[in-house]
């Protein structure tokens, strides 16, 4: 991954909207979300659909700004076609963390994804990583990047310290082809298993 392939963001309008609800999306993400754990991941994530259940307010705030987002051409997507279309990570436990991957696409378009840093405390240790580089992880700030093509990674956590993130797949083409439904199918029944 070259440089120029991650776009830096500003996301500090969405971050400052849920500044207020921090504490409520860190107790229930842990309460409500997936405890992740497993050779490849440690954190805890929560899906769209738990976070309109149990922390509706917040859901509001993210739709409403998830329904603004599009980059070259590529918007999010249809959340009755996928239940990942939006989702956070909390890595919030000392060793939480996110090993070398690429970010699954069903389509035949690209899947570019954008990562929003929602909170991020001073002593976090919690950063976006490619091969090449790191970018150090600040509140209202983020990345779009090429999730097919950029092999990336969340470095390990800190006791005591927080990292909240909204990730937001977005494609040019939303269509699922058949090997993306029988992938889309696999990927959902390992998510469940193995807790990623």
């Amino acid at each position: 991954a070259r440089k120029s392939e991650i776009q830096h963001i500003d996301c500090s309008y969405i971050q400052g909207k849920l500044i207020p609800y921090t504490d409520d999306i860190i107790k229930v993400t842990e309460s409500q979300g997936s405890k992740l754990e497993s050779m490849a991941v440690e954190g805890y994530k929560i899906v769209r659909n738990q976070m309109k259940k149990h922390l509706p307010i917040v859901y509001t705030i993210i739709e409403d700004y998830v329904s603004t987002l599009s980059y070259k051409g590529a918007k999010p997507m249809d959340c009755d076609k996928e239940k990942y279309c939006w989702f956070l990570r909390l890595y919030n436990k000392n060793g939480h963390f996110l090993d070398w991957h690429f970010d699954n696409n069903f389509t035949s378009g690209a899947r570019y994804t954008l990562v929003c840093n929602i909170h991020v405390s001073p002593c976090n240790t919690s950063h976006f990583m490619t091969k090449e580089t790191v970018v150090p992880s600040k509140s209202g700030s983020g990345v779009i990047y090429n999730g097919t093509d950029v092999k990336h990674a969340i470095s390990s956590q800190s006791d005591d310290c927080t990292r909240i993130a909204l990730i937001v797949p977005m494609y040019e083409n939303d269509q699922i082809t058949l090997l993306g439904r029988w992938r889309k199918w696999a990927r959902d029944i390992s998510y469940h298993h193995l807790k990623l």
